[in-house]
């Protein structure tokens, strides 16, 4: 996933001026001293610019900075808020909440929520709750599938200390991914998952069939995992030669006489 910026528009342009007109104050993250304004909707958000300019250059610096000599500092007003797109007005108090949490030494979250800060960490490049947050998300990993969590580390470029022991659990487990797991994973991984599991369990990269298992015995399987018609082993050929028997014994057509001409004459 590459990084995302918010995005700011000029203030006097007539989707904003609208917008001006309805917003409101966020109860909680609308802080008197606050030197950042920051617009999700038409809720405005203001902060203090210190956390931000202390870690996230790609958040902070090439948003307020002004883009023009003489232009205003962007985020510095409500009529310059900088919109946010990428969170939800919920998703960016789960992400404040890392910087203004009244009870310093207690991170009490649902993994969920962890998993929120992680993403946005990760797209405004907060290195330090980036790493915090996987600490936290790998405190609690066990609140949630297997499956689940690979998809979510992937998805937010955790570090394979992260991933390379759940793939492990994975493959090494005696059950094979369900089709819920399947669709979460998608085809091409799932099938890479398959090879690994099968050449864990083989030596030299073979797996031989149980002994004394033919392959005719792996029919029903087949057609059951595969959704194939059952097949018994018998073909349609067989069947044809079936039709051609009578009592188990095959049926002799006496031979067709030919006139001198070559031609049949209709007579046996």
């Amino acid at each position: 996933m590459g990084k995302s910026t918010p995005t700011t528009k000029k203030a006097g342009s007539p989707d904003t001026d609208v917008k001006m007109k309805c917003l409101e104050h966020h109860p909680q993250y609308y802080l008197v001293g606050g030197d950042l304004f920051l617009l999700i909707g038409t809720t405005v958000f203001r902060i203090h610019s210190y956390f931000f300019k202390r870690e996230a250059k790609n958040f902070y610096t090439k948003l307020i900075d002004p883009a023009f000599i003489g232009d205003e500092k962007r985020g510095t007003t409500e009529d310059t808020a900088i919109i946010i797109e990428t969170a939800t007005v919920e998703e960016f108090e789960h992400f404040l909440w890392v910087f203004y949490n009244p009870r310093y030494d207690v991170y009490e979250a649902d993994i969920r929520v962890w998993f929120t800060i992680l993403r946005l960490a990760h797209e405004w490049d907060f290195p330090e709750v980036t790493r915090f947050a996987l600490r936290e998300v790998k405190r609690r990993e066990n609140e949630i599938g297997l499956v689940e969590r690979i998809v979510l580390y992937q998805t937010y470029h955790a570090p394979a200390e992260f991933l390379v022991p759940l793939f492990a659990e994975l493959c090494a487990r005696p059950t094979s991914p369900t089709d819920e797991e399947t669709h979460l994973l998608g085809f091409e991984q799932t099938v890479k998952i398959y090879r690994a599991r099968e050449r864990l369990r083989s030596s030299g990269g073979v797996s031989p069939l149980p002994p004394g298992t033919s392959e005719a015995d792996t029919y029903p399987t087949i057609s059951t995992i595969l959704g194939l018609p059952q097949y018994t082993g018998r073909s349609v050929l067989d069947q044809d030669d079936d039709a051609n028997t009578m009592n188990g014994a095959p049926i002799v057509r006496a031979p067709v006489k030919k006139n001198n001409n070559g031609r049949t004459s209709g007579k046996t």
